[in-house]
């Protein structure tokens, strides 16, 4: 596990602000509701890149300590299982991204983060979202997954390519890839 837990440098710490604040602005401006209990988001990216840059333990720590910021910026009410939930994300983003190279050209790649993004799709979207939103506002589960169901068609393959562009690309730039325990 060690392996897995980066030294807290100034560095590190100015790549997960930077990061964070990218999470706040995808999440307040690049999201799209299609429904009181389903909405697209595309804070996937700088989520992956948290996890890539900071390894599951920090990034788990990030996430839960910049989610109720993030929700008093926006209005909203804090919630711990939404805290929870970010937190468990950032966690498998972390855990199966930090120190782990990618080539766009590397089939084996494709299947490895193929792999990862359905992982996350089954815990977050299909467990603990759905579960968070039952007991906190009542939504009827087949209204809950019937949704989520039509959206992970059209959002596993995004999220595979999205991320098969993005991490490569970024570990090609050797700061970052320091960071992302490469070199």
């Amino acid at each position: 596990m060690e392996k897995k837990i980066p030294k807290l440098t100034v560095q590190l710490l100015a790549a997960i602000a930077m990061t964070l604040a990218l999470v706040m602005i995808v999440e307040n401006y690049f999201s799209i509701r299609i429904s009181d209990t389903l909405q697209v988001q595309f804070t996937f990216i700088p989520n992956t890149i948290l996890g890539a840059i900071a390894g599951p333990v920090w990034a788990a720590v990030f996430a839960a300590i910049s989610d109720p910021v993030f929700v008093l910026f926006s209005g909203q009410t804090v919630l711990f299982t939404w805290i929870l939930i970010e937190a468990v994300s950032a966690f498998i983003y972390g855990w199966f991204f930090y120190r782990k190279p990618l080539d766009t050209k590397n089939k084996a790649d494709w299947l490895y983060v193929a792999g990862i993004v359905v992982l996350i799709q089954v815990v977050i979207s299909f467990i603990m979202t759905p579960i968070a939103l039952h007991f906190h506002f009542g939504t009827p589960w087949i209204a809950l997954y019937s949704s989520r169901f039509i959206k992970a068609i059209f959002e596993i393959p995004l999220r595979i390519v999205v991320t098969m562009l993005v991490l490569p690309s970024l570990q090609k730039i050797p700061e970052l890839a320091r960071l992302m325990g490469i070199k």
